[in-house]
């Protein structure tokens, strides 16, 4: 598999991912893809990405700016966060943490 290294205006190496990186289709999935490490991200996603799972409401109803104060990142950080998993943007990834949300509630309401 081909990886790349997506870099900032400075230089600095910001993700190393595969190039073909897809979405995951679930939330059980994508914390597969950050137990196994299949994604290596650096330290700034990584930081968003604990956060993201620890608080998924914060990622389903925040604002790119309130979960990068959350996090000590930039706005732009977390845009690209989505961007590295395979989203197509900050608001594809809100959606598939509000659907998780939805996904949650039911199963606990029909239990």
């Amino acid at each position: 598999m081909e990886s790349t290294t997506v870099s900032t205006s400075h230089g600095n190496a910001v993700a190393e991912t595969n190039a073909a990186q897809r979405r995951p289709g679930d939330m059980g999935e994508l914390k597969r893809m950050f137990a196994s490490r299949a994604l290596r991200l650096p330290r700034q996603l990584e930081q968003i990405a604990l956060v993201a799972l620890a608080k998924p409401d914060l990622v389903a109803f925040g604002s790119a700016r309130s979960i990068a104060l959350a996090c000590a990142v930039s706005p732009t950080t977390v845009a690209r966060f989505a961007t590295v998993l395979g989203f197509d943007d900050f608001r594809d990834l809100k959606a598939f943490f509000q659907q998780h949300l939805r996904n949650a509630r039911m199963v606990s309401a029909s239990a």
